[in-house]
């Protein structure tokens, strides 16, 4: 079973920032970039200004680790300023050798007050929290792991990132952009500003999004699923044919994501014959807690299905899970398969 999504509080996170002002040493990683770089340009600003950026600002490669031009950067004394900034890319502290671990922490036990070293790390790269020079890192530093916002929070941005654009986007709608182009702000970005750019109007509206934006997988999975229910078995079937396209995802992936849905089905399926509500349906798919659209969409899509004919859907998609992975069949023949099983079975 999924879990709930973590999420964060950017706007609090800024606020302490501010207060406090700048501490000596930062770690900062997670998935969602976009915060991250944000969060760091606000850090930035606050140890460097335009006019001694040139003589206090210090960008230095994770890889190879040189241990001598970190320690001279860190020590540095600031220029026509107060405080210098270094930021390293990309260090993989988990696989430091011991001498080059051994000279970190000689680094981040002696950082100058008046210098703030901030190690940057890609989305996808987590620090290993049992490795003792990980732990030096930690301990030293000031520890921002940059998670998705919160639902409300994303909403907000998405609308002010249109208003920026000078076109208004109301609440729902902002709901269903995120649902269709995802929840990550890098890729919401580019998204926001191609479908601003093709309304006509001063708002933008479902039409605007569903002409132009790009669909992610989990969209294209669940209007593939809620064609299946409605029993738009032509839909549907294009609906695969553009899953089938997209070389971002492969078919191994796809339908795990397919499996996910019908099980998300399901559970909405038996809170509704129960007379259960919507705590029912979050306690067994956690990462829709707080997210209110996708979960009514869910909700309203399941009634279009019956609980056997769900329970049956995921035995289906088990099996192709399991032709892919043991049997070596041919994975895009198997996904179209699955689809036919699925078509068939109305019951």
């Amino acid at each position: 079973m999924a879990r709930e999504k973590p999420t964060m509080d950017y706007s609090a996170l800024i606020r302490s920032l501010r207060q406090e002002g700048p501490q000596r040493v930062y770690l900062l990683y997670g998935d969602e970039d976009y915060l991250r770089d944000s969060y760091l340009q606000e850090l930035k600003k606050l140890c460097v200004d335009a006019d001694t950026e040139a003589f206090n600002y210090h960008r230095l490669p994770g890889a190879p680790f040189d241990a001598g031009a970190l320690r001279e950067s860190v020590e540095a004394m600031p220029f026509m300023g107060e405080r210098t900034f270094t930021e390293v890319r990309d260090l993989d502290i988990n696989r430091l050798n011991a001498a080059d671990a051994d000279a970190l922490k000689a680094i981040l036990a002696d950082v100058p007050e008046w210098a703030t070293l901030a190690f940057v790390l890609s989305p996808g790269y987590s620090p290993d929290k049992r490795l003792a020079t990980v732990k030096a890192v930690k301990k030293a530093a000031v520890d921002v792991e940059f998670l998705y916002p919160g639902a409300s929070e994303l909403r907000s941005w998405v609308i002010r990132r249109a208003k920026s654009l000078d076109k208004d986007l109301d609440g729902p709608t902002a709901d269903y952009l995120i649902w269709v182009c995802g929840d990550k702000m890098n890729g919401l970005i580019p998204e926001i500003t191609k479908i601003a750019g093709y309304a006509k109007g001063t708002a933008i509206t479902r039409a605007d999004i569903d002409a132009v934006a790009k669909k992610t997988p989990e969209t294209t999975i669940f209007n593939l699923t809620d064609a299946l229910g409605a029993g738009q078995y032509d839909k549907a079937a294009r609906l695969m044919s553009d899953l089938l396209a997209d070389r971002d995802e492969p078919p191994q992936k796809q339908i795990g994501m397919i499996s996910e849905q019908f099980r998300r089905l399901y559970f909405a399926r038996l809170a509704a014959d129960s007379g259960k509500g919507e705590a029912f349906i979050t306690a067994c798919v956690p990462e829709l807690t707080g997210r209110g659209y996708p979960l009514r969409l869910l909700r309203q899509a399941a009634r279009n299905f019956s609980q056997d004919r769900l329970a049956r859907a995921v035995s289906f998609c088990a099996a192709c899970d399991y032709a892919m992975k043991d049997t070596g069949g041919e994975p895009e023949a198997l996904l179209k398969e699955l689809l036919v099983h699925l078509a068939l079975d109305r019951a």
